[in-house]
């Protein structure tokens, strides 16, 4: 008679792993992973830990932290709404701070990026052209176009810093807003914050100043 096949032994790692299949990921879940860890500070240490592999798996597919930074600026820049065509030059810009701000709120780390990666707006330079040629289609020289976009722009990301700042949570569980209010109790200072120093409105408001602004006078970049 034959013996009968002998059962496969499985393989044990040294410290009695199991050693099974790699997980795979591809490179978006990797960029993803880079964006929920927050594009201004995750590490390859860290993106690896959430996709549960080893940190060298991940320079398999991105050969430097610069390069995942890349495709994370790439991957928010691809979900930036264009003008819509014939649109009047107010509405474009509105438009333009729309998505600026959802950026900020969509990416975590965004605001603080763009400042300190100085090559971060080429990678949307297919969306500038697009509101260039809006607004050119308006009589607004190139000059013209980049200098509202970027005033506007700037406006918008550093609004957003100061947004973050007021919705932050310190140790002691008080949001930066509260941290505030402690430092200035007098509600008549000018510095008393509103509940309005964590959101929105400030901004709109800022926003319609800028382009009644325009109005009367467009600079050029």
């Amino acid at each position: 008679m034959h013996d009968p096949p002998a059962k496969p032994t499985r393989r044990i790692a040294v410290g009695g792993r199991k050693v099974g299949r790699k997980p795979a990921f591809t490179a978006d879940d990797v960029v993803a992973a880079a964006i929920a860890e927050g594009v201004d500070r995750f590490t390859l240490a860290a993106v690896a830990d959430r996709l549960g592999v080893v940190t060298t798996a991940i320079y398999r597919l991105f050969p430097s932290r610069e390069d995942l930074v890349i495709a994370c600026l790439d991957a928010a820049g691809a979900t930036i709404a264009l003008p819509e065509p014939s649109a009047p030059w107010r509405d474009t810009l509105r438009r333009w701070a729309d998505e600026c701000w959802r950026l900020c709120e969509d990416y975590p780390g965004l605001s603080r990026l763009v400042y300190a990666y100085p090559t971060a707006p080429t990678r949307i330079e297919r969306v500038f052209r697009a509101y260039a040629d809006s607004l050119s289609d308006h009589g607004k020289s190139p000059r013209q176009t980049m200098f509202a976009l970027d005033f506007l722009g700037d406006t918008v990301f550093a609004s957003h810093l100061g947004v973050e700042a007021m919705r932050s949570v310190d140790e002691k569980g008080r949001t930066g807003l509260q941290a505030v209010r402690d430092a200035i109790r007098d509600p008549g200072s000018p510095l008393h914050p509103q509940e309005s120093w964590a959101g929105r409105t400030v901004l709109d408001a800022k926003i319609e100043f800028i382009l009644t602004g325009l109005e009367q006078n467009w600079p050029e970049f």
